[in-house]
């Protein structure tokens, strides 16, 4: 038989490799000859104008920010959640702005922007200074009339800058006033705006209470801005921003802050309330034995301790079981028999026993659950102040 050959096909493939080089190479050259021949490009650069000087307005904005800013922080209500495959998992509940009020560590903002602190003993709160300093706080007590709530943070080594305060009594509509917060968690955003009225009342979202004898200005307050304070052209605070009257939940021209004569006064009360001598929170209340009594519970069983009806505060963080009703059925709690090895089996003895303690004090709790005898460890609190 006769043998033949042919090109291979990759010498085929090669060959067009070879002429897309040359094709592409032949337009390099072609593009280099004509920039050569068509001289430089008629292209000048722009220059930029060096500012000039700033206004008197500007130079007074940009000043108050300046001095007032580090007094703002960032407030978050945070929980925890359990996440399939992840474990616990921290989230954030809520937030708004703050102001630090005093070097003691007392910060103030809205109530409703920690309200779910107020509904869960499990939540915690947290304080972001300017500097971007992080902190843990735990709250004082509150006004609800004027929606103004008192925290506290360990001033340790924070570099706190108490906001400058100013009356609220000589306000006039049509003056200049500026509002810094974080909304939308933007944080350190200044608005400006003027008053545009005073002594307004305006509805609570959600609820039948209203609060009266706000500021009403046009300075942009959004979600987020709540608790942050609302300052005159000197920089003092004259206002907590508090409320927006929105179609949309939107700033949308109108906003309220609460005046902060009013502000004054809702903290004193809190402040002056808390420093008093108080007994410490053990975060239980419990039932009257007599009543126990009357379910038919023996006596030499109701005579050992105190039935635990609902547990808050730190008791809450606990393994403690609280009594429950079910339709016509009672199931006790679990039962506490002493306090740091001190037999309690009435509720005056029980708070006698506490009042020897302090806040922060840790307190050994023995109880029983049916008949096993148990023990757990506490960490007392101080006691939250609360006033319509």
């Amino acid at each position: 038989m006769e043998n033949t050959s042919s090109p291979s096909a990759g010498s085929g493939s090669t060959n067009m490799i070879l002429v897309a080089a040359l094709i592409v190479l032949s337009a390099i050259l072609a593009w280099q000859t004509w920039a050569r021949e068509s001289g430089p490009a008629d292209f000048t650069s722009r220059t930029a104008t060096p500012r000039q000087e700033l206004g008197a307005d500007e130079e007074s904005r940009i000043r108050v920010f300046r001095e007032a800013s580090p007094s703002v922080v960032f407030i978050r209500t945070k929980g925890y959640q359990s996440v399939m495959f992840s474990g616990i998992q921290e989230k954030e509940l809520s937030s708004g702005t703050g102001v630090v009020w005093d070097d003691q560590g007392h910060i103030i903002t809205n109530l409703h922007v920690i309200e779910e602190r107020l509904m869960s003993a499990s939540t915690e709160l947290e304080v972001q200074f300017a500097d971007k300093t992080i902190v843990d706080a735990k709250l004082v007590g509150g006004v609800q009339e004027h929606d103004i709530a008192v925290l506290k943070v360990d001033p340790g080594s924070l570099k706190l800058k108490p906001i400058q305060l100013g009356t609220s009594e000589d306000l006039q509509v049509g003056q200049t006033v500026l509002a810094i917060g974080n909304p939308f968690g933007f944080d350190q955003t200044l608005s400006t705006g003027v008053i545009g009225g005073l002594n307004r009342i305006v509805g609570r979202e959600g609820r039948q209470e209203t609060l009266s004898g706000l500021i009403q200005t046009d300075a942009a307050i959004n979600p987020g801005n709540s608790g942050g304070p609302l300052l005159d052209s000197s920089g003092r605070m004259i206002g907590v921003n508090t409320a927006i009257v929105s179609p949309t939940g939107a700033y949308s021209g109108l906003g309220f802050a609460v005046p902060s004569d009013r502000v004054l006064e809702s903290v004193n009360l809190v402040l002056e309330r808390s420093s008093s001598p108080q007994m410490p929170v053990l975060g239980i209340s419990v039932l009257d034995p007599d009543v126990v009594a009357e379910w038919g519970v023996p006596p030499e069983l109701n005579g050992r301790g105190l039935f635990v009806r609902r547990v808050s505060g730190p008791a809450a963080r606990t393994p403690l079981r609280a009594t429950q009703q079910l339709g016509y059925r009672v199931f006790l709690g679990d039962q506490i028999s002493a306090l740091n090895d001190v037999p309690v089996n009435t509720a005056q003895k029980l708070e006698a026993e506490l009042r020897r303690y302090k806040p922060g004090d840790r307190v050994v709790l023995s109880f029983f659950r049916e008949t096993r005898p148990m023990q757990v460890e506490i960490q007392l609190e101080a006691p939250t102040f609360f006033f319509e």
